[in-house]
């Protein structure tokens, strides 16, 4: 093989690759791009301290249980001690909430998004609006 030709080969070689590699990071930012929700971003741009509530077992409506941790995110520290104070009022309203929930109310992501809403909201009544968001750190359901 001559001189000339290797390099054909090679600049050949480095070519397919070089279009390869761009062909399917272009594929994957055009098809396979799923489309930013501005709700989802600025709610992921919340930042505040972690209070763990607690672990909860209840009975759904019809029979079936759910068993889940949670934790809620506040605005800042100081509203993180005052809800530490307020404890037992939170883990009943949570309870309240839950239990008053049937399995296709927890099964699926949306009904799971649609109670976050919800728990956000009532325990808000007792927070005086200082949790920005409900996080299920387990999600069991029988």
């Amino acid at each position: 093989m001559n001189r000339k030709t290797l390099i054909f080969v090679i600049l050949a070689l480095f070519l397919g690759v070089a279009l390869g590699v761009g062909g399917t990071i272009g594929a994957q930012k055009v098809f396979f791009n799923t489309p930013v929700d501005s709700t989802k971003e600025t709610a992921a741009k919340k930042t505040g301290p972690l209070l763990p509530i607690g672990e909860f077992t209840v009975n759904l409506q019809g029979g079936a249980f759910l068993k889940t941790a949670i934790t809620v995110q506040v605005t800042d520290a100081k509203a993180g001690e005052h809800l530490k104070e307020e404890d037992a009022f939170l883990k009943d309203r949570v309870n309240s909430v839950l239990a008053n929930k049937s399995l296709a109310d927890v099964q699926t992501p949306d009904a799971r998004e649609t109670l976050r809403k919800e728990l956000i909201e009532r325990l808000n009544e007792v927070a005086e609006n200082k949790i920005t968001d409900v996080l299920f750190l387990s999600f069991v359901y029988q």
